[in-house]
């Protein structure tokens, strides 16, 4: 008797959590990424990675966003790259804002010419573009940049790395904007279908309660919690400015984070279901720092 007590309340834990509701469409940001990944690797100086910021541009356009391309070019090992941010803006009430954050970029990887990438950027880009349709307008202003270049080429360093994240970060110091940035919420490899966002440890801690406790009022704490562990990500430039920022990404990716940055990054890795409860967990989110 006690084990079918038992199966029954593991049973009614999973209904319950189903039955929570969530603005996103998880099958459209599934689409999202297939879209992303028939473009081609989003590579470093690459047609594919040109294509990819003018279709995130358009998305945005049709959502009612304000868009602009930050192109730019930086000298490394005796070669010139070539990056782009997509800016997209909803305005609203008075100069503060609040900033989300993701990157398309694909990493080049020697060995491996059919690295999709479709969880690592493609996961958290694709999701953006769905939110753009469930933001409201009115409150402070939401900025949403897709940022190129997160990831290096050789090692992580001062000039390998969080180049689009860096550029902004710095853009907003010399505009005079970052007083006005009162909040960084970062997304990357977010839709794994064994979804468990632990909240890297290098971001602010009310950010970190408020996503947990969003998570606890729709049941599910179950995929979130605070990580014990620091990760290098494209919201540090905006913690090193003393920016409020949170990372929410999903750092276990396939057993002992086999699948990242590996050709099983694939979309069948993927779930809708995650899509749905990291980005209704967001759209809280932002209704409560607006």
């Amino acid at each position: 008797m006690r084990f079918i007590f038992i199966v029954f309340l593991v049973l009614l834990t999973s209904c319950d959590e189903e039955a929570v509701s969530s603005r996103i469409d998880g099958e459209y940001c599934m689409a999202l990424v297939q879209k992303q990944i028939d473009f081609g690797p989003r590579v470093l100086n690459s047609k594919a990675a040109k294509v990819t910021t003018e279709w995130i541009a358009s998305e945005a356009k049709k959502a009612g966003w304000e868009v602009e391309i930050d192109e730019w070019t930086e000298k490394h090992r005796g070669k010139v790259n070539t990056y782009r941010n997509v800016i997209c803006t909803l305005p609203g009430e008075g100069k503060d804002f609040i900033l989300l954050g993701s990157h398309y970029d694909t990493k080049t990887i020697a060995g491996m010419p059919n690295f999709v990438s479709a969880n690592d950027g493609g996961s958290s880009t694709a999701l953006l573009i769905e939110l753009m349709k469930h933001i409201p307008k009115g409150g402070k202003s939401v900025r949403m940049v897709h940022f190129d270049g997160e990831e290096c080429e050789v090692n992580y360093a001062h000039n390998d790395g969080l180049h689009g994240s860096k550029r902004y970060a710095s853009q907003l110091v010399l505009s005079g904007e970052l007083r006005n940035c009162k909040a960084m919420i970062l997304l990357d490899m977010i839709a794994d279908k064994d979804l468990h966002i632990a909240i890297p440890a290098n971001g602010d801690d009310s950010l970190k309660d408020l996503a947990l406790e969003v998570a606890k009022k729709n049941n599910w704490s179950q995929h979130f919690s605070k990580g014990k562990t620091s990760v290098l990500d494209d919201h540090v430039p905006f913690v090193d400015l003393g920016v409020p920022a949170i990372d929410l990404i999903d750092f276990n990716y396939g057993p002992n984070n086999s699948y990242w940055h590996t050709e099983a990054d694939t979309i069948e890795k993927l779930s809708p279901r995650s899509f749905e409860i990291v980005g209704e967990v967001t759209l809280q989110m932002l209704e409560k720092l607006r």
